[in-house]
């Protein structure tokens, strides 16, 4: 046994097999090779007096035609791309295709141009309603149309710039609006509109026969009777501009609401605010009692307007307390 080969197999086994394996390859390909139908193509040389038998596999026709096919597809693309790229025809054509794209954003923006001015002239309407709600001066159409004022930039389509000039027009108008009705709240607010405590008028604003003199003299509030210790409210928001004691009153809360309107708090049993500070719509202020010059357990209450005594019943919403 010589060395490297293997222990029981015959010296030469391995090349025998390998050849035999060719032998077997060769055959199947030259079985198949036949057995594949082929184009028999006969070319004859007349002044050679000689001719050739071509025998090729049909498949090598169909691979072909493939090729030829694909090459002038790709020929094609690549000339259609270099006319549209390269050529006055390809310009036109991107031109034609642009402005096809324009058109169709131009009535898109023609449609919202419309749709904005419906929406702007409902606006307009609104905010006249809300100017003579608040009692504020109307503003005229052709006055809105003009847009007096207005600092938007021009632009070439004059429809779109007076579109701008009344947008412009109508955001300022509506910043007056804001703010007129913020000072409407503040107003509001500041006046004295509740009940400054939960009890029943004896006495209201104006003539009356004075329970003390019994002569006929102007009250000049009225007067609420409530259990002693009952809260006392303030009727809006304010500064407390008095706390302390008045001749004929007893103890007095004073409160200064602005815009010409104090409340005055009278006969209070205790008070439970201090002089300058702020109070606000409902906050306790004081208790009932009977302190100065009162027949019984009550608070007088009243209402001045630019220094003068008005009927407090006329800013109070609630018709019973």
């Amino acid at each position: 046994m010589s060395r490297g080969s293997s222990p029981g197999l015959p010296t030469g086994w391995a090349e025998h097999n390998v050849l035999d394996l060719y032998n077997t390859l060769t055959r199947g390909f030259y079985l198949v090779y036949s057995c594949v139908e082929r184009l028999q193509v006969l070319v004859t040389l007349k002044r050679r007096n000689r001719s050739f038998n071509l025998s090729l596999p049909l498949y090598y026709l169909y691979l072909t035609c493939a090729v030829v096919i694909g090459f002038m597809f790709f020929s094609g693309a690549l000339t259609r791309f270099l006319v549209n790229r390269w050529t006055d025809k390809g310009l036109l054509n991107r031109l034609v295709a642009e402005n096809s794209l324009l058109r169709s954003r131009l009535a898109a923006y023609e449609a919202a141009t419309d749709s904005f001015r419906t929406f702007l002239t409902a606006v307009e309407r609104m905010d006249n309603r809300l100017r003579a709600a608040i009692n504020l001066n109307l503003i005229p159409a052709d006055v809105r149309r003009m847009g007096i004022g207005g600092t938007a930039p021009r632009t070439p389509v004059p429809s779109v710039d007076e579109l701008l000039r009344r947008a412009g027009f109508e955001e300022r108008s509506m910043a007056e609006i804001a703010a007129a009705v913020s000072r409407q709240k503040e107003r509001l607010r500041n006046l004295p509109s509740i009940w400054p405590v939960q009890g029943w008028v004896t006495s209201g604003f104006g003539m009356r026969d004075d329970p003390w003199t019994g002569s006929r003299s102007m009250h000049q509030g009225m007067d609420i009777v409530a259990p002693p210790g009952t809260p006392i409210v303030a009727t809006a928001d304010g500064r407390v501009s008095f706390t302390g004691w008045r001749p004929g009153f007893g103890r007095v809360v004073e409160i200064d609401h602005g815009y010409g309107i104090q409340t005055f708090y009278g006969h209070c049993q205790s008070i439970k605010v201090n002089q300058g500070a702020r109070v606000n719509r409902g906050q306790p202020i004081a208790t009932v009692g009977s302190s100065g010059r009162a027949t019984g357990t009550h608070l007088h209450y009243g209402v001045r307007l630019n220094g003068n005594w008005v009927n407090p019943a006329s800013y109070i919403l609630s018709t019973t307390p």
